[in-house]
């Protein structure tokens, strides 16, 4: 009996011994697997997978857009574009000649004509037409400069065109309104140098050409006067001038409707525009 006690005793002890061992090699498993779980859920250096497409997904990237670089606006410098707003507030009476050397004269300036309904003065009318033209000329590009900025000015015919003589002017434009003692008589027109006069002899073509280019814009969508050209040589705007010449009739305010019409910003805004789209053809085409 104490032998086989002593053998169950012995046995007990070995038993107890086997699985200390064993939990103690588990539990440093169960560690091991732990603290490896653990560093792949904080650090991943690999790509994950994308399980919804089966291939290998990168980490976003980031994009830093770039501002795109704002070309300026081709400023065309080398064309300039002088505008005379025809007349003045008050009449200079006192004679110029018309041409250099010349014997015949005439009023330095006048108020020019009155509207027959509005009865607005030209010289207003040629003031807000030219500061249209100039800014949709200067948004073309070109450096566009007027004789007068307001109507409380003394300036001759000569004094004007020799503004656009030393301004070095790729067109000289003069602004007017006419009138006359028809009141039915309507139409945008033109006026250009003489063909034989001596004085506008080296600006003859290039100022025909200006007028017929920006005649064949207007007609467009205005009605002219006859064929909407006139040439005259009696004009001290014209025979004083060294650079092209023109003289834009914008319409008779000698009757009603034109009258009307050119009193009129939204009906002024369209016809100066034709009319810039006219002189932008005309210089990007000689110039």
């Amino acid at each position: 009996m104490k032998k086989l006690a002593l053998i169950l005793i012995i046995m007990t002890l070995v038993v107890s011994s086997a699985v200390l061992i064993v939990n103690h090699q588990t539990d440093q498993g169960l560690l091991k697997n732990s603290n490896r779980n653990y560093m792949n859920s904080t650090v991943s250096t690999k790509p994950s997978k994308d399980l919804t497409k089966g291939t290998t997904k990168e980490a976003p990237k980031v994009n830093i857009k770039e501002k795109k670089q704002v070309r300026p606006k081709k400023v065309k410098k080398d064309i300039v574009v002088t505008i005379d707003p025809g007349h003045q507030e008050k009449a200079n009476l006192g004679q110029e000649p018309v041409a250099p050397k010349s014997k015949m004269t005439k009023f330095k300036a006048t108020v020019g004509s009155r509207g027959a309904i509005t009865k607005k003065s030209e010289y207003a009318i040629t003031l807000d037409a030219s500061k249209m033209l100039q800014k949709k000329l200067q948004k073309k590009g070109y450096k566009v400069f007027l004789t007068r900025y307001t109507n409380e000015v003394d300036l001759s015919n000569i004094e004007r065109a020799k503004i656009a003589n030393k301004r070095q002017s790729s067109l000289f434009i003069r602004i007017h309104a006419d009138g006359a003692e028809n009141p039915n008589v309507h139409g945008f027109s033109i006026i250009a140098p003489g063909k034989d006069n001596p004085y506008t002899k080296k600006v003859f073509r290039e100022s025909k050409i200006a007028a017929q280019t920006i005649v064949k814009q207007v007609e467009k969508d205005f009605v002219l006067y006859q064929n909407g050209l006139i040439y005259r040589s009696d004009l001290a705007g014209f025979n004083w001038s060294k650079v092209p010449v023109i003289l834009v009739e914008l319409g008779y305010i000698s009757n009603p409707q034109e009258d009307r019409n050119l009193s009129n910003s939204h009906y002024l805004d369209k016809l100066s525009t034709s009319i810039s789209d006219g002189v932008s053809e005309y210089l990007d085409k000689t110039k």
